[in-house]
């Protein structure tokens, strides 16, 4: 992901003409989904502010729109089936597959080639760290959105190595709501979604 991709809540409340403060309000909400360096500061993905700039061009979907392919990896299965049950009220419809590991997990993103992948760090086995690795080095999946939902600190991250700029890290509890904008802001990214028709 090129550096310029990412931009800080200074020049995103310049682009919206809006104040700081709604900015850093729309990420506590949910509307707009950031990484936090290590340094505290807020980066924004600059693709994730279309569906602010110009809501009336948001896309819907149809019954000809494909699903969103995503992957969960989570080796908690309560935490595996909480998603589920959440995921059913996104806006966004989508094909979800289940791995309890890294190892698993490394399988069925060669098997589906998903169009995001969710997972936890702390996992037996081949864990996300290891696992992140691994798909970093796969040419054909360096487009894959990859969202890291963890209870590690940012401290205990950077001591295993840090995670690649373009990972997107989530805490828990899991934001549902943020997921929820994950989802349909990847969709509309892929342009997977069907433009509304006026009626």
């Amino acid at each position: 992901m090129k550096t310029n991709d990412w931009i800080g809540t200074k020049e995103a409340s310049k682009l919206l003409n809006v104040s700081q403060r709604t900015i850093q309000k729309w990420i506590d909400d949910g509307k707009i989904v950031s990484n936090k360096t290590l340094g505290g500061h807020r980066r924004i993905k600059r693709e994730d502010l279309f569906n602010i700039i110009t809501p009336e061009k948001h896309p819907t979907f149809s019954e000809k729109s494909r699903p969103l392919v995503v992957v969960l990896v989570e080796d908690d299965a309560f935490t595996r089936r909480l998603c589920e049950l959440s995921f059913q009220a996104f806006r966004t419809p989508y094909e979800l597959h289940q791995a309890s590991d890294g190892y698993e997990g490394l399988r069925l993103i060669g098997r589906h080639q998903p169009d995001l992948l969710l997972t936890d760090l702390k996992m037996p086995g081949i864990d996300g760290f290891d696992m992140i690795r691994n798909l970093q080095m796969a040419t054909e999946l360096k487009q894959l959105r990859i969202v890291v939902i963890t209870g590690m600190e940012p401290e205990a991250i950077y001591q295993r190595g840090g995670l690649p700029e373009n990972v997107t890290i989530l805490g828990k509890p899991i934001p549902f709501d943020t997921l929820d904008t994950i989802f349909y802001q990847r969709a509309a990214t892929l342009g997977i979604l069907s433009p509304s028709i006026p009626t």
